[in-house]
Formats: structure tokens, sequence, C-alpha cells
């Protein structure tokens, strides 16, 4: 698996693996990795695995951030995320977080996210998260094979969250909500989402959840009103039948 390109500089922040670790083998298509402000931290070390199961607790520390980043990877196929972010500093800190995993592979023809953010403002009293350049929304999923990386298509979250009012003491949620996508089956071994946005002001916490998923699309179950008609079809067809029959 070939991880999507992040801007980034050559060095990495520091970083410590707060769950049980780092792993002693890391299995070479996980990844995991931060980016703050363009200082890109690769963290896939701090993953363990558990059989089909890996999980992922790190925190990055920068002079403009801290990052507290939560993963569950599985090859079933899902990934599910958290990242809880500190702004150091008055002006805009651009944060980003990917996650990969390898999935069994197989034709999937679905995929679906989910996500929100809690917002708690910093010494301003005013916060605002919103989308960064790295990509248009806030969630995006991609089904990887080889080399190829493939949108799947939930790209999810555009809506800014603010926060306003007595400094440290306002919280505000915004749900982004639920995305989801059928396409034409594809042949995927691995899985990932990008997690990127801004926040400002100095003292702030985003605090995000999200999932990513893939799988195949549930059987196209008809209307009540295409059932009715089928049902009335098969009636008068059997009706006819009768008839001749008697005849």
């Amino acid at each position: 698996m070939i991880g999507l390109l992040i801007p980034s500089v050559a060095r990495a922040d520091e970083f410590r693996c707060t769950g049980v670790g780092p792993a002693a083998v890391i299995p070479p298509t996980l990844l995991a990795i931060g980016t703050i402000n363009g200082v890109q931290t690769n963290i896939t070390s701090c993953i363990v695995t558990d059989g089909k199961q890996s999980t992922l607790t790190a925190t990055i520390f920068s002079a403009s951030a801290t990052a507290e980043v939560r993963a569950v990877l599985n090859s079933d196929p899902f990934i599910s995320f958290g990242a809880t972010t500190t702004n150091f500093i008055p002006g805009t800190t651009t944060f980003a977080f990917l996650f990969g995993t390898p999935i069994v592979p197989g034709l999937y023809s679905a995929a679906t996210s989910t996500g929100g953010v809690s917002v708690t403002d910093g010494v301003a009293g005013n916060t605002t998260v919103a989308t960064s350049g790295i990509f248009p929304t806030y969630i995006s999923g991609y089904g990887t094979l080889g080399l190829a990386p493939t949108n799947l298509g939930v790209n999810l979250g555009t809506a800014p969250c603010v926060a306003t009012g007595t400094p440290f003491a306002v919280t505000t949620t915004c749900n982004q909500g639920t995305a989801s996508n059928t396409f034409a089956p594809a042949l995927y071994d691995n899985l990932e989402a990008l997690l990127t946005y801004t926040q400002n002001d100095t003292g702030s916490v985003a605090s995000w959840s999200g999932a990513v998923t893939i799988g195949t699309a549930p059987p196209r179950v008809p209307e009540p009103t295409s059932l009715t008609l089928i049902a009335t079809g098969a009636l008068l067809t059997f009706v006819q039948f009768a008839r001749r029959r008697k005849r």
C-alpha cells in the first residue's frame, strides 16, 4: 500500500505511544501518519496488532500544537479514528491524519463514512475549525490495489464548526453526518482514511471521531409499489392460464 501524499517537510515532530507498545512487529501494510503544519510524523510504530484488528494510541508534540491520535484498523474491513488537538498559537494550525490497513481482498462495491467534531474555544473566545487546503472535505476514504489509491466517493464535511463566547468555556458539537456510495465492483486489498482540518485560537481544543468502511452493496429491495405491480402481474398471468385450461 502506498499512502496518499500529504505535504510535509523533512523533519518529524516528537511523539509518544500511549497505548500498549510500541509493537515489536508491524505488518508492512499498516500505516498511521500525523501532519501538523506540514511537519509529518510517522506513528505507525505505535500500532498494536491482535489478529484481524489493530489499535493505535499516540500523542504528537510540536511547537504549534499537540495531537492525541486514536484508531482501530480492522481487515474485515473498517477504520475508526479519533484525534484531539490543542492549539498553542493564536493563528491557524493545519492538521492531517492518515490511516491505512490491509483488508481481505475482494470485489467491493459500497463504502460509507461518518464523523463529527467538538470544539472548545480558547483564549480569544472565538475558535473555528474549517477544512484545509490538503483536501476539500474533512474526511475522505480510499480503496487501494497495489500502488493505486482510489477515492471511494464518501467525502464528508465542509461546514465550519465555531465556538464563540467566554474563553475556555464554550463547546460546540458539529455532527458531520454520514456519506455513502455504491460503485461497480472493484478489487481492493487496502483501505485508507484521511482526516484533515484547520484550527485557530490559543488553547482551543478540537476533538474528532469518525470512521470509513468498505463492503458490498446490499441487494436492491423493490419498493412497495413495485411489489404490488409484480404481484398483480403474477395474479393476472395465473388467471389467464386457468381460463385457457378450463376451455
